[in-house]
């Protein structure tokens, strides 16, 4: 992709989280907050996505990350609406987990694929 628009795609994203942030300071505008820090998230994946050429090129990569994020979202989703409050603690330790898990994995993946030795 083009250098201009990843970079204004990357300065969009830092200007997102910024106003996120700022947004989270009040609880009338905490929801506000929460989705333009989601956005600012969503563009710097996809713009880190195909600027690296991760998942290739052409059509099958967008394919890809727009599967995963209708993917991700439905998940999302049915958590957001089916979980008590009461039983958020247990939630944030799950997607932690989560998160921990997926790291584990791309630390695996690159340690099976590189050719250097220990």
């Amino acid at each position: 992709m083009v250098d201009s628009v990843i970079n204004l795609t990357y300065l969009a994203a830092s200007v997102l989280f910024i106003l996120g942030i700022r947004g989270l300071t009040h609880p009338r505008t905490a929801v506000r907050g929460n989705l333009l820090g989601a956005t600012g998230m969503l563009l710097a994946v996809v713009a880190t996505l195909l600027d690296q050429e991760i998942l290739g090129t052409g059509s099958e990569a967008y394919g890809l990350i727009l599967g995963g994020v209708v993917l991700g979202a439905a998940i999302g989703a049915t958590l957001a609406l089916r979980i008590e409050m009461t039983a958020m603690p247990e939630m944030v330790a799950l997607l932690n987990a989560f998160g921990g898990g997926a790291s584990a994995l791309v630390a695996g993946a690159v340690l099976v694929g590189t050719t250097d030795p220990l």
